[in-house]
């Protein structure tokens, strides 16, 4: 609650402060390194500290934008300027000529963060992609981090939320997948499964594998198979390479498995277990090239040699993805595919809980 207040007085504080004050910001100690003391803040446990900087650096990139949109509209209206046209090269003479060294810093810093040919050498699309960079998802999205734990919900939606509708200018892309997790997150925290629901499959959205209905329809006549290796022919017939996605697949399968909606949990599962192989077989691959992959369970015992493959696997419900994926498939009607992945489990799945919960299933189907 206190964080609460705090926010709305400083809004209004540093409104009344700002609209009288537009001044050329300090590129040395800018938005982006008043993040980071926000973000070393959080990480200390110091949550009002962090608010405050996260506050500030919010603060920082409007004044920074803003600032840079009145200098250079300013700096391209007299009429030399104008006559030049809109070639940023010529316009950088004529401001020379001018000494007017802060439009030429503005074009200058912007050619060096993204390239002379990302604006096409156009004073106009430059300006127009500065006024796009006004908003700051990155300390959205911290504060919303802070009220969650704070067990403020509404205002950590409300913050995550913006930085989702402005998550196109985020520094690193793949940061949006974080996003979309803890609103999914908050979500449940709040037992609103529609909009859990709504968040993960806003995460998958973009995969090209699930949106291919041919490419699971093979993926079932696969899983379908009768022989003695139809395991082994899904795993190496198939790859899922997009690791943001693995957590999402693993809790759509559990929610749909909840709702008993049993293609939907297979498809998930199976996506999410394929995710899970997928980066171990990488990492292990990396970390022994002499390793070839032969068969599910000479993989997990390779993968059992090294601690920190087992806990991200543990951490990620990557060993209760595997899981899932031969109990979707049971309940599909593809016992020959989950009695031959419970059988794998029960004998080199690394986590002791889904070597115990395998060995129980397969005693249960050759008792029926």
């Amino acid at each position: 609650m206190k964080l609460k207040f705090f926010c709305i007085f400083y809004f209004i504080i540093y409104s009344f402060v700002f609209a009288n004050n537009l001044q050329k910001p300090d590129y040395i100690f800018d938005d982006k390194r008043i993040l980071e003391e926000a973000i070393e803040a959080f990480d200390n446990l110091e949550y009002g500290d962090a608010l405050n900087y996260a506050l500030k650096a919010k603060e920082s990139r409007k004044n920074k934008i803003l600032w840079e949109i009145y200098t250079l509209e300013n700096s391209l209206k007299p009429a030399e300027v104008k006559y030049v046209g809109d070639d940023i090269s010529t316009i950088i003479t004529v401001l020379k000529d001018r000494e007017d060294f802060d439009a030429i810093e503005i074009f200058n810093r912007y050619y060096k963060i993204k390239g002379t040919d990302f604006f096409e050498n156009s004073a106009k699309k430059l300006l127009a992609y500065i006024k796009t960079q006004k908003d700051f998802p990155e300390a959205d999205y911290l504060i919303g981090n802070i009220y969650k734990l704070e067990g403020e919900y509404n205002f950590a939606k409300k913050y995550y939320s913006s930085a989702l509708k402005t998550s196109d200018i985020l520094d690193i892309p793949s940061e949006k997948y974080n996003i979309l997790y803890s609103l999914a997150d908050l979500s449940l925290l709040d037992n609103d499964t529609k909009e859990y629901e709504k968040y993960l499959l806003l995460i998958i959205a973009h995969d090209s594998f699930y949106k291919d209905e041919n490419m699971m329809s093979a993926m079932e006549r696969t899983l379908k198979g009768t022989s003695s290796d139809t395991l082994e022919r899904f795993f190496k017939l198939y790859r899922a390479d997009n690791f943001n996605l693995l957590n999402a697949y693993i809790s759509l399968s559990e929610y749909y498995q909840s709702k008993n909606h049993k293609q939907k949990s297979l498809h998930t599962s199976a996506l999410g277990a394929l995710t899970g192989f997928t980066k171990i077989l990488s990492v292990v691959s990396n970390r022994n090239p002499e390793f070839k992959y032969t068969n599910l369970g000479a993989l997990f015992e390779e993968a059992s040699l090294y601690p920190d493959i087992i806990e991200w696997g543990i951490n990620n419900s990557v060993w209760m993805g595997f899981y899932q994926f031969a109990e979707q498939a049971q309940k599909n009607d593809y016992p020959i595919f989950a009695k031959q992945m419970y059988n794998v489990l029960k004998d080199y799945s690394p986590e002791e809980y889904w070597r115990d919960a395998a060995n129980t299933r397969l005693q249960e189907l050759n008792i029926n």
